[in-house]
Protein backbone atom coordinates (compact mmCIF):
# COMPACT_ATOMS: atom_id res chain seq x y z
CA UNK A 1 0.00 0.00 0.00
CA UNK A 2 1.45 3.18 -0.90
CA UNK A 3 1.69 6.47 1.50
CA UNK A 4 -0.63 8.11 -0.79
CA UNK A 5 -3.79 5.39 -0.25
CA UNK A 6 -2.40 5.28 3.68
CA UNK A 7 -2.66 9.23 3.39
CA UNK A 8 -6.29 8.65 2.19
CA UNK A 9 -7.62 5.77 4.34
CA UNK A 10 -6.24 7.87 7.12
CA UNK A 11 -8.33 10.97 5.62
CA UNK A 12 -11.38 9.15 5.13
CA UNK A 13 -11.63 7.63 8.72
CA UNK A 14 -10.65 11.12 10.18
CA UNK A 15 -13.92 12.08 8.46
CA UNK A 16 -16.20 9.76 10.46
CA UNK A 17 -18.46 11.28 13.23
CA UNK A 18 -17.94 10.31 17.16
CA UNK A 19 -19.59 10.15 20.02
CA UNK A 20 -17.47 10.46 22.95
CA UNK A 21 -18.44 9.06 26.01
CA UNK A 22 -16.31 10.74 29.35
CA UNK A 23 -16.22 8.46 32.30
CA UNK A 24 -15.87 9.10 36.30
CA UNK A 25 -12.36 7.80 36.21
CA UNK A 26 -10.89 9.83 33.79
CA UNK A 27 -10.61 7.71 30.49
CA UNK A 28 -12.88 8.31 27.16
CA UNK A 29 -14.54 5.89 24.70
CA UNK A 30 -15.14 6.37 21.49
CA UNK A 31 -17.82 4.57 19.27
CA UNK A 32 -18.72 5.75 15.64
CA UNK A 33 -21.88 8.10 15.46
CA UNK A 34 -23.27 6.11 12.48
CA UNK A 35 -23.40 2.39 14.01
CA UNK A 36 -23.24 2.63 17.48
CA UNK A 37 -27.13 4.33 17.56
CA UNK A 38 -28.82 1.60 15.46
CA UNK A 39 -26.63 -1.59 17.11
CA UNK A 40 -27.15 -0.73 20.42
CA UNK A 41 -31.26 0.20 19.45
CA UNK A 42 -31.45 -3.63 18.41
CA UNK A 43 -29.41 -5.39 20.90
CA UNK A 44 -31.06 -3.65 23.87
CA UNK A 45 -34.44 -4.21 22.44
CA UNK A 46 -33.55 -8.08 22.29
CA UNK A 47 -32.45 -8.18 26.07
CA UNK A 48 -35.10 -5.81 27.02
CA UNK A 49 -37.78 -8.63 25.30
CA UNK A 50 -35.89 -11.03 27.21
CA UNK A 51 -35.87 -9.55 30.59
CA UNK A 52 -40.09 -9.57 30.09
CA UNK A 53 -40.14 -12.58 29.23
CA UNK A 54 -39.02 -13.99 32.03
CA UNK A 55 -35.26 -14.91 30.83
CA UNK A 56 -31.85 -14.61 32.13
CA UNK A 57 -30.83 -10.92 31.18
CA UNK A 58 -27.15 -11.51 32.63
CA UNK A 59 -27.13 -14.77 29.28
CA UNK A 60 -27.45 -11.14 27.12
CA UNK A 61 -24.87 -8.68 28.43
CA UNK A 62 -25.36 -5.20 27.96
CA UNK A 63 -24.30 -3.14 24.96
CA UNK A 64 -20.91 -1.73 25.25
CA UNK A 65 -22.52 1.31 24.39
CA UNK A 66 -24.66 1.43 27.14
CA UNK A 67 -21.79 -0.10 29.55
CA UNK A 68 -20.17 3.04 29.10
CA UNK A 69 -23.24 5.18 29.56
CA UNK A 70 -23.36 3.65 33.52
CA UNK A 71 -20.02 5.65 34.17
CA UNK A 72 -20.82 8.28 31.93
CA UNK A 73 -19.80 12.18 33.26
CA UNK A 74 -20.94 13.69 29.96
CA UNK A 75 -24.42 12.13 30.34
CA UNK A 76 -26.30 15.10 29.80
CA UNK A 77 -24.40 16.85 26.81
CA UNK A 78 -24.60 13.16 25.13
CA UNK A 79 -28.29 13.23 25.56
CA UNK A 80 -28.35 16.98 24.35
CA UNK A 81 -26.62 16.41 21.54
CA UNK A 82 -27.51 12.81 20.64
CA UNK A 83 -31.32 12.68 21.82
CA UNK A 84 -32.96 11.10 24.46
CA UNK A 85 -32.49 7.93 23.49
CA UNK A 86 -29.61 7.63 24.97
CA UNK A 87 -30.80 8.30 28.44
CA UNK A 88 -33.74 5.25 27.79
CA UNK A 89 -30.55 3.27 26.77
CA UNK A 90 -29.65 3.90 30.44
CA UNK A 91 -32.68 3.88 32.25
CA UNK A 92 -33.90 0.22 30.22
CA UNK A 93 -30.47 -0.99 31.72
CA UNK A 94 -31.15 -0.04 35.23
CA UNK A 95 -34.91 -1.58 35.05
CA UNK A 96 -33.17 -4.89 33.71
CA UNK A 97 -30.43 -4.76 36.83
CA UNK A 98 -33.04 -4.28 38.83
CA UNK A 99 -31.69 -1.14 40.22
CA UNK A 100 -34.64 0.75 39.67
CA UNK A 101 -38.34 -0.33 38.95
CA UNK A 102 -40.24 1.30 35.73
CA UNK A 103 -41.99 4.62 37.15
CA UNK A 104 -45.90 4.06 36.97
CA UNK A 105 -48.70 1.99 38.82
CA UNK A 106 -48.33 -1.39 38.29
CA UNK A 107 -51.03 -3.37 36.23
CA UNK A 108 -52.39 -6.47 37.49
CA UNK A 109 -54.17 -9.34 35.24
CA UNK A 110 -57.11 -9.93 37.53
CA UNK A 111 -59.20 -12.46 34.94
CA UNK A 112 -58.50 -13.05 31.51
CA UNK A 113 -57.95 -9.59 29.17
CA UNK A 114 -58.81 -7.87 32.39
CA UNK A 115 -56.77 -5.57 34.36
CA UNK A 116 -56.42 -3.36 36.87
Amino acid sequence: MSLRQRLRNLEREANISLVVVEHEDGTISHFREGEVFPDCFLHEMDRGKRHYFGEDPAKLPAHPFVVALRTATNLNALMSEQGTMVGHFLGEDEIIREIRERPGSSVRETSPEVYE
